[in-house]
């Protein structure tokens, strides 16, 4: 089974996690609190990114571009992406170091890193320190993101997240717009973590904001009928042909997402869950987090902490907050 997971040669996932195992089961499990540098080997973290002007050709007449430089793995030189000369490296050490002061004095604590695409993009999640409940019994967690790249396809990105510890689902706390609560450093700019946590502010204040938006939802009603309409407005915003719409509602993804809702997902049942917008939220991320369909486990995590799974989640907070 292929995965999306950096596996090494000689069988090493390129993971480590604190406490239960995610995802697969993949990955070097560490205790709470360990170090910087701990997790730096046990994630598989511990090369550097080095780059080279682009060449090819016969070796006696080399084609060289000045303008086009192959960044790769300073341990199995293995190529990870062609940037232009002004492209800013972030290196793995340089996600994990974020986090030291954070874990060291601010209560933080790592729960997982890694690298995915051979080493093409690498991310590290805290937790903040924060939960909250919601309901009677159902709680959430707040917790930290950074992740980047080097094959020039995404900025160097922090967002607060959520999980929600019935079932490890994840949410982002971007209440007005994805992008309003993620702060992204593009490549051309230098990587400057104070600035970057100068910039996301108090974590504590941003989980209480996204804690009392998600209490407003879970007092929301909403009725089997009231789910499949949200979830044509999130899957098929713009489907106005009966025929095409009675095809949506019978697929397979869109009967999961509704069969999760009506109490099939895990804390379906729990108070303030069941029968709310809070439950229709759920029964989204549940599906992107663990049913939606990809190749792997690994490209269905790839999807929803940082690809179109991210998105509709995100979508889907912003359709039930405008009920």
């Amino acid at each position: 089974m292929a995965h999306e997971l950096t596996i090494r040669a000689n069988g090493k996932v390129e993971m480590a996690y604190a406490g239960e195992g995610c995802w697969h089961g993949l990955g070097q499990q560490l205790e709470h609190g360990a170090s910087i540098e701990e997790w730096q080997t046990a994630a598989g973290m511990d090369w550097k990114i080095n780059r080279s002007r682009v060449r090819f050709g016969a070796e006696d007449n080399p084609q060289i571009f000045d303008d086009k430089h192959v960044l790769f793995r300073s341990d199995t030189k293995a190529p990870l992406g062609i940037v232009s000369p002004n492209f800013k490296i972030v290196n793995p050490k340089d996600v994990l170091e974020f986090f030291r002061d954070l874990t060291e004095s601010a209560g933080m604590v790592l729960e997982t890193a890694g690298t995915i695409f051979g080493g093409k993009r690498f991310w590290a999640l805290a937790n903040i320190g924060e939960s909250a409940v919601i309901g009677s019994a159902d709680v959430v967690g707040g917790y930290l993101l950074l992740s980047t790249g080097a094959d020039g396809t995404i900025a160097t990105t922090a967002k607060f997240t959520s999980v929600r510890v019935v079932c490890n689902n994840t949410l982002s706390m971007a209440l007005n717009g994805k992008n309003n609560k993620d702060i992204a450093i593009t490549h051309r700019t230098a990587f400057n973590p104070a600035s970057m946590k100068d910039r996301l502010g108090l974590a504590h204040g941003e989980f209480s904001v996204f804690i009392n938006a998600m209490r407003d939802l879970s007092k929301k009603t909403v009725t089997a009928k009231d789910a499949e309409s949200l979830t044509l407005a999130l899957v098929a915003p713009e489907e106005k042909d009966d025929k095409g719409t009675a095809k949506t509602i019978a697929s397979k993804p869109f009967q999961n997402i509704l069969a999760l809702f009506n109490g099939a997902g895990k804390g379906a049942t729990l108070a303030g869950s069941e029968g709310t917008a809070w439950g229709w939220v759920n029964a989204i991320t549940e599906h992107v987090d663990h049913h939606a369909r990809a190749q792997t486990a690994d490209a269905r995590m790839n999807s929803a902490f940082f690809g179109k799974g991210d998105d509709m989640k995100t979508r889907a907070v912003e359709i039930a907050m405008a009920m």
